[in-house]
């Protein structure tokens, strides 16, 4: 079965509203407010990047091709972001990674793999500040 973008978005919204209880490890002592997102693979169709902004509010982004790279330094009363990326329109067994990077060292690995249909949704881990 295949979803529109208005679907993808609800499944967005969802994933965010579900994230918190997957958290980062933030005990290492990184305080940079500097997080960079990268995301490559071989999922050739429409995907979504849904992610935190500079000011804490969530900005869907589509991403026309992988790989896919932000740099955001988020402002001083923004406690937590996150990345959710999905996507629809692929093949079985296609992936995407997301790696996210806190001031340059890499604190978080997450692979996608698209189901049966040739979509997916991945969040990765929250970062709290």
């Amino acid at each position: 079965m295949k979803i529109n973008l208005t679907g993808f978005i609800f499944i967005l919204i969802i994933v965010q509203l579900n994230f918190c209880c997957s958290r980062v490890n933030n005990n290492n002592n990184n305080t940079s407010r500097v997080i960079k997102y990268e995301s490559s693979g071989n999922f050739p169709a429409g995907k979504i990047a849904s992610y935190t902004i500079a000011t804490g509010s969530t900005f869907n982004e589509p991403l026309a091709t992988l790989p896919w790279t932000k740099e955001i330094t988020y402002a001083i009363n923004v406690t937590a972001a996150n990345i959710a990326v999905s996507g629809n329109g692929g093949l079985p067994g296609q992936t995407v990674t997301t790696v996210v990077k806190r001031g340059g060292a890499v604190i978080s690995n997450t692979i996608a793999t698209t189901d049966t249909a040739g979509s997916f949704s991945k969040s990765a881990p929250v970062i709290v500040f």
